[in-house]
């Protein structure tokens, strides 16, 4: 049996590394198979949102993942989730998972009272939050859901940087909070470290998909 070939689709150069270790450290013998489109957020940007024709960019692709062989294929990009979700269950068989639909299930899972999100970028807090939040409402959860955005984070940061970036700017929030949500790739490596520093438990989108391809690949195989 060959082992997994699992396509990362990108939107940034800055998810590919917390991405592929994720990956990596899950599935030891997969490839990783990186596809990267860096104009899709600008673009979107200039456009006011997800247009039909970035849209059609993105599918095409998955498409290219597809059809190159790919046995997972994960958009790492939360903005374009739904390309994801509109074909996690028409694939042929493959797995194609959102950037954060495995983050937001493994948050639900939580139980949490009070979830911080955290991001770098307004677009992609006012986004995920409001899917988050969604997410919580159709489990039949009361959880609160309040964003949090550090512009700091958007730059290129070694881990220890990242985590005093966040640290301290979540030291600022009056909210208080259970869970902590890191919403964007760029953001995950801080993940373990944040945890330690703030005594709760922080998600982020590259581990929880990991896990889901990982559960999804075993039970295919078996």
């Amino acid at each position: 049996m060959t082992e997994p070939r699992i396509a990362l689709i990108s939107a940034t150069p800055l998810a590919i590394a917390p991405a592929t270790a994720a990956i990596t450290a899950a599935l030891p013998a997969a490839t990783v198979w990186n596809l990267l489109d860096d104009r899709l957020l600008a673009d979107a940007q200039t456009e006011g949102g997800i247009t039909a024709p970035l849209a059609a960019r993105m599918d095409g692709l998955i498409e290219l993942a597809l059809a190159g062989g790919a046995d997972g294929v994960l958009l790492t990009c939360s903005q374009f989730g739904e390309r994801a979700d509109r074909r996690e269950s028409d694939a042929g068989g493959h797995t194609v998972l959102s950037a954060d639909g495995p983050l937001f299930a493994e948050a639900v899972a939580a139980d949490p009272e009070r979830v911080l999100l955290v991001a770098s970028l307004p677009s992609a807090a006012s986004d995920s939050a409001a899917r988050l939040a969604q997410a919580f409402v159709e489990a039949g959860s009361a959880a609160h859901v309040h964003p949090v955005v550090i512009p700091a984070a958007a730059a290129p940061l070694v881990a220890p940087e990242l985590v005093e970036t966040l640290a301290a700017a979540i030291s600022d929030v009056d909210e208080p909070f259970d869970l902590v949500v890191l919403a964007q790739y760029s953001l995950a490596g801080a993940a373990s470290a944040l945890a330690d520093r703030l005594g709760v438990t922080v998600l982020d989108g590259p581990a929880a998909a990991a896990r889901r391809l990982t559960t999804v690949l075993q039970e295919e195989r078996r």
